[in-house]
């Protein structure tokens, strides 16, 4: 905090950046090794898909973890905090949904994912496909939600990017922050339908029992549910200060040098 305001622009620890890094490198390896080795048959799709699926997970809650933890003489506030747990949530999300999702979005409407175990191309699809069916099946529900998904991830990432360029232009973040909202409600709204429409039907589409349900349908998804749930509220917090520091509104408009005064507040009996 500088002279009793929150720095959002202030730099990351180094020793944070060295582990949102070392998470980066560790998920692109444990993504990109076993579609490589299973898409030439080195690897065998199961239970390489059980292994590596849920091990992915990991790295993203250790950055996620790691937002929160103040280097050896920092003295961060909560609200600067959630600011950077915002800042690496979202291109996490982000990429998921526009590399993932988009991918299989595309790929459905052109019949390509209703992928089977030999087809060792689509195993980063049908891999958990294996475990919610729906993805193999050209679900018409599972398809709107994985459309308002990826909508809402686009829209995350541009207004990451906004964030990053406002600095300290109160009314260019508070504009940025308001579009986060609305991504983040609309996305953990869709997770919530995937979950409640899956459980009204008993869970009739799940594949790989047990095991299948636990790492998969639930620990893989996770993180999407518990980013936004963590990140909304501190959104609603950090825009309250920002509208408290940046002064009343005010209650008159300037056309070129001369004051337009809404009449509404004129005093009666003044000069109209």
């Amino acid at each position: 905090m500088i002279d009793g305001r929150h720095d959002f622009t202030r730099r990351w620890g180094p020793r944070r950046l060295k582990v949102y890094f070392s998470c980066s490198i560790f998920g692109l390896l444990l993504s990109g090794v076993p579609v490589i080795l299973v898409g030439t048959g080195f690897w065998p799709t199961e239970p390489t898909g059980l292994i590596f699926g849920p091990a992915l997970t990991v790295p993203l809650y250790v950055a996620m973890a790691v937002a929160w933890w103040d280097a050896p003489g920092e003295n961060r506030t909560r609200l600067e905090k959630s600011n950077e747990f915002l800042m690496v949530w979202i291109p996490i999300t982000a990429s998921s949904q526009i590399f993932w999702e988009l991918v299989w979005l595309i790929g459905d409407v052109f019949g390509y994912m209703d992928l089977t175990e030999e087809d060792r191309w689509g195993w980063m699809w049908w891999f958990f496909g294996a475990a919610d069916t729906r993805y193999l099946t050209s679900d018409p529900g599972l398809f709107a939600v994985e459309t308002f998904v990826v909508i809402g991830g686009i829209v995350l990432l541009v207004q990451w990017i906004r964030l990053l360029a406002a600095g300290d232009d109160i009314s260019k973040r508070i504009n940025a922050l308001w579009w986060c909202c609305l991504a983040l409600t609309n996305n953990l709204t869709a997770f919530g339908i995937y979950y409640v429409s899956e459980a009204r039907a008993s869970f009739e589409h799940l594949g790989q029992g047990f095991w299948g349900f636990v790492l998969k349908f639930l620990f893989m998804n996770s993180p999407w549910l518990v980013g936004p749930a963590i990140c909304l509220p501190f959104i609603v917090k950090q825009l309250a200060y920002l509208y408290r520091i940046s002064g009343p509104p005010e209650r008159a408009r300037t056309v070129g040098d001369s004051p337009v005064v809404d009449r509404r507040h004129t005093p009666a009996g003044s000069a109209s």
